[in-house]
């Protein structure tokens, strides 16, 4: 699964001092939900299931949001930000609008 972490990376975070914990927590959720992203549009693209189709795009909005809060985006702009994804196209390649961009090239700009 994209996004799991593994045995040694929750037992970085366990250990990890107070001072730097809170770093190391968003690099490993943004991960961790991004992948739950991923998982989601393969859904999306590959399921025939009503139901999880609709699981798979309350998924998507759900952690694409959690992803933008972490990352410092509030208030208006987070809201925003939700609202965009959650209409927007990211399974079509030919999307070249920005909006609807996976979390990882989101995060980048």
């Amino acid at each position: 699964m994209p996004g799991l972490l593994d045995a040694g990376e929750v037992a970085r975070l366990e250990s990890t001092e107070a001072s730097s914990f809170d770093v190391l927590f968003l690099e490993l959720m943004t991960r961790h939900h991004a992948g739950a992203v991923a998982m989601a549009d393969a859904q999306l693209r590959g399921g025939s299931d009503p139901r999880l189709r609709i699981i798979a795009q309350a998924i998507r909005h759900e952690q694409q949001g959690e992803i933008a809060l972490m990352h410092g985006v509030s208030g208006g702009g987070a809201v925003s930000a939700a609202f965009r994804n959650m209409f927007a196209d990211n399974l079509n390649p030919a999307d070249t609008s920005g909006v609807g961009t996976t979390a990882s090239t989101r995060l980048s700009h």
